[in-house]
């Protein structure tokens, strides 16, 4: 799926009409066939449950599943499935998103945290070739010699419960999100949003605001609508165009595009981080990139209670990852793995609230 690019960040017309130019893929929920689909020997992109490890033994630590803001436990959101054709280290390659349980607190730093891990092809925990359909679940890490790990989603139990057709038991203190297929499709160019329809959807707004509800732009003078546009805050123009680009796609609730250019697509004008607002990995120092958006249709599939005031609520989530996907201290096996306490590396992610 994914291919090298450079970072950046913006939000001007010029950035908006190069992005329209590139290949993007657009994820979309759907109910999982069965559950051993989603398992983690399929290399799935997926929504809720518990997480399906890429690294089954070296997980992250406990300190990097805490929220950063409130000090509790975090809960998963989602994964994507991102493995990169030309580095042989990320044959295998994931990004996990993490969200803290305080929903209104996600737009401060660390209260929204995404790991990537990666495996080359030859590991000590997958088959070279891809899992048949005999294989149910996958191979337990303990039977390969590796030491117990500390899941507190218990996914090792939950692959044998599947394994005997059972369902899972609930995850006791995690707040698990109803588990969902993420599906991913190309971005269709059927409808554009050239200024012509952006404009459209100002003035279709604006009528509305005007009238209250009870008059259409067609009930107003043309003189009114020619000056919509015209007297339109910044802020709503913005929010027109990221409409227009939504509109497409109603269901969308993933935006994926790394090519050289690719930015997020801010329903708000603020707060957009500026390049240098994007740290250099940490570990490598290689920029870093933009590869994935979260959307706010994806909050209508998690089951949460909107009139809590504590309920999850973003405009977007945007994650940015190294460029090079270096590698951890890991190289799929066992006594490589021995050396880490972790095969999750963190990257940056930017949170605009709603």
């Amino acid at each position: 799926m994914a291919k090298g690019s450079t970072p950046g960040s913006g939000s001007d017309s010029e950035d908006d009409s190069s992005s329209e130019e590139l290949q993007w893929l657009l994820g979309f929920v759907e109910p999982p066939a069965k559950p051993a689909a989603l398992l983690r020997h399929r290399f799935p992109s997926k929504v809720g449950g518990r997480p399906a490890w890429l690294h089954p033994t070296h997980l992250p630590s406990r300190e990097q599943l805490l929220c950063k803001v409130t000090g509790r436990p975090l809960s998963f959101l989602l994964q994507v499935y991102a493995p990169i054709d030309d580095n042989p280290n990320a044959f295998h390659r994931a990004v996990f998103v993490f969200v803290s349980p305080q929903g209104d607190q996600l737009s401060k730093a660390g209260a929204v945290r995404v790991y990537r891990c990666q495996l080359p092809r030859r590991n000590d925990y997958y088959s070279y070739k891809p899992a048949q359909k005999a294989d149910v679940v996958p191979h337990e890490p303990q039977a390969q010699g590796d030491p117990p790990v500390d899941d507190p989603w218990g996914v090792v139990e939950a692959e044998a419960a599947v394994g005997r057709g059972e369902l899972p038991a609930e995850v006791s203190g995690r707040a698990v999100f109803p588990e969902h297929e993420l599906v991913v499709e190309p971005e269709t160019e059927e409808k554009g949003t050239d200024a012509a329809g952006v404009a459209r959807l100002l003035q279709q707004y604006e009528a509305m605001r005007t009238s209250e509800g009870e008059l259409g732009d067609a009930d107003l003078p043309a003189e009114v609508l020619s000056s919509v546009e015209e007297n339109m805050t910044e802020e709503r123009k913005h929010f027109a165009h990221f409409a227009a680009v939504v509109a497409r796609e109603p269901e969308q609730v993933l935006r994926y595009c790394v090519e050289e250019g690719a930015q997020p697509l801010w329903p708000n004008p603020a707060p957009i981080p500026m390049p240098a607002d994007i740290p250099a990995c940490e570990r490598c120092g290689a920029p870093r990139r933009f590869e994935f958006e979260v959307m706010p249709q994806l909050l209508n599939h998690l089951g949460l209670n909107h009139e809590d005031p504590a309920a999850l609520d973003w405009g977007a989530i945007a994650v940015f990852t190294c460029s090079s996907s270096c590698n951890a201290n890991v190289d799929g096996s066992s006594e490589a793995a021995a050396s880490s306490t972790s095969a999750y590396l963190e990257e940056f992610v930017w949170v605009q609230g709603p």
